[in-house]
């Protein structure tokens, strides 16, 4: 290897040979206890940093755009992110000389500021960087101009649309519900060397529209060839392959966890396997054996009936949602299940959403609606305006789940392919009797879909009226319908009977 300074200007100016990698550059550093840093990064560690960063394609362009890591807490994730950032923003020769800018971006900003201190922290550890580096308050400069890396949560990244990056890495990736965060930071396809780098263990969101999903699913499938995965989970020995290793965790360490630990936390963390909330209302496998995927929407069609399901939002941080269902093959098949189309903008209107509601409602032929009895007065003058009965729910919402779980279980439902539906249903627990959403999570797409699947009754048979003879109820002969007497005839005239109500 050749003298420590004269390579130390070499890698930080560009000129460096083309056989610098990752293993090269590494070498030359120390770990935050002075020990050298390939002492404490173990040979899978190097193996992944190399094949992930110093793989080209035979026009010398990288291999990989985007790069996933995940295994079980404690086991360097995050460090390895931040070496590579190093390395991506110090011995990286930018292709055209468009500039070595890397972004790091964390989940919030307790976790940008630890991840700062570490890069900060290894840094001042390192002399040889150190004296080519301005450190700033969340921002690391190159004293030559050639690049920088930014530190900042990901609410801060969501406003960096259209900048261009050599580098972007995207710390716990599992936070990350959906594309709001890759598409405000869309890498830069005329940029041959740009990259994605993500760290991650595993989320209880397992539906398609969630980036770490997609990334795990597309990797499976086997359709991207410029993805690469290293992904570690199962046993807490493959969960953990740093296991007892200079930085990893201890079996120890892993034990208290255990004990310490709600089981599908711990089953996330120290398994990297997808965990559900203890006490989860609704088995995720069987949600998603109900799921029709690539299903978004079914049109109306001529002859059938339909059934609708409003939940109405007071103007709060929920939604308001519409479901359309129909009965086929013994089965509710989830039609449409749409929003008002105005919170995103920040224009919510209760009027505006009743509107488009009765538009659709119209579509499907529908004429009465069911909404939650919480909504209060108002939807059921709204929907009048426009026509439309709005009929009062008899159950509440945990009723509504208590209604949905067997006929999910028995297969009884076909619902769309909508992934707020599906995270808002996998995440339901039980409290006591009651079945809700976690604290700071919502459900209005998932109550608006128990609500309609309740309204269609699946395989049920009909019900038949039962009463006695001093109602004045008489048979009619065939024991299935009833005529009304003279008391229940007085009753129909007003109207007087749950489902006219």
């Amino acid at each position: 290897m050749v003298n420590g300074s004269a390579q130390s200007e070499s890698l930080l100016f560009g000129s460096h040979p083309p056989d610098v990698d990752p293993f090269t550059f590494f070498s030359l550093l120390r770990w935050l206890d002075g020990r050298p840093l390939l002492e404490v990064m173990e040979p899978y560690r190097q193996s992944l940093l190399r094949e992930a960063l110093f793989t080209f394609r035979p026009d010398g362009s990288p291999q990989f755009r985007r790069v996933l890591t995940g295994r079980a807490k404690k086991n360097s994730k995050t460090t390895d992110a931040v070496l590579s950032a190093l390395y991506k923003c110090i011995a990286w020769k930018a292709a055209g000389q468009r500039g070595n800018q890397v972004y790091f971006v964390a989940s919030d900003m307790g976790q940008a500021s630890d991840d700062l201190e570490l890069c900060k922290t290894l840094i001042r550890r390192n002399p040889i960087i150190e004296a080519e580096l301005v450190l700033k308050s969340n921002i690391i400069e190159r004293r030559d101009g050639g690049g920088f890396i930014e530190i900042l949560p990901a609410q801060d990244a969501q406003g960096l649309h259209g900048k261009t990056y050599l580098f972007l890495v995207v710390d716990e990736l599992h936070t990350q519900k959906d594309y709001r965060l890759l598409e405000a930071l869309e890498i830069d396809r005329t940029r041959q060397d740009a990259m994605q780098w993500f760290a991650s263990y595993a989320s209880i969101y397992r539906q398609t529209g969630v980036p770490l999903n997609d990334i795990l699913r597309q990797h499976a499938a086997n359709k991207d060839p410029r993805l690469y995965v290293s992904w570690y989970a199962g046993t807490i020995e493959e969960a953990n392959p740093s296991l007892g290793g200079p930085l990893g965790p201890t079996r120890e360490d892993i034990e208290d966890a255990r004990l310490s630990l709600p089981s599908w936390i711990f089953r996330r963390l120290y398994h990297n396997l997808p965990g559900q909330p203890d006490g989860s209302a609704l088995n995720a496998d069987i949600v998603d054996g109900c799921i029709i995927r690539g299903r978004k929407s079914l049109p109306p069609e001529h002859g059938r009936r339909y059934s609708a399901f409003v939940d109405m939002s007071g103007g709060g941080a929920d939604d308001s949602t519409l479901a359309v269902a129909h009965e086929a093959d013994k089965k509710a098949v989830l039609d449409l299940l749409i929003d008002q189309g105005s919170r995103s903008k920040g224009t919510f209107s209760p009027e505006r959403a009743v509107a488009k509601f009765a538009e659709v409602l119209k579509q499907y032929r529908i004429s009465v609606v069911t909404g939650d009895r919480y909504a209060g007065e108002w939807p059921r003058q709204a929907f009048e305006k426009y026509g439309i009965r709005y009929a009062v729910s008899s159950k509440n919402r945990s009723e509504l789940y208590s209604s949905l779980e067997p006929l999910l279980n028995s297969g009884q439902v076909e619902l769309l392919d909508h992934p707020t539906m599906e995270a808002q249903m996998i995440g339901l627990i039980r409290k006591g009797e009651k079945i809700d959403h976690q604290p700071g999570e919502h459900d209005d797409y998932a109550n608006a879909a128990a609500g309609v699947v309740d309204l269609v009754k699946p395989g049920r048979p009909t019900p038949r009226i039962r009463t006695f003879e001093s109602d004045g109820f008489r048979p009619n002969g065939s024991m299935n319908f009833y005529e009304p007497g003279p008391l229940e005839r007085r009753r129909l005239n007003r109207g007087d009977f749950p489902w006219n109500r």
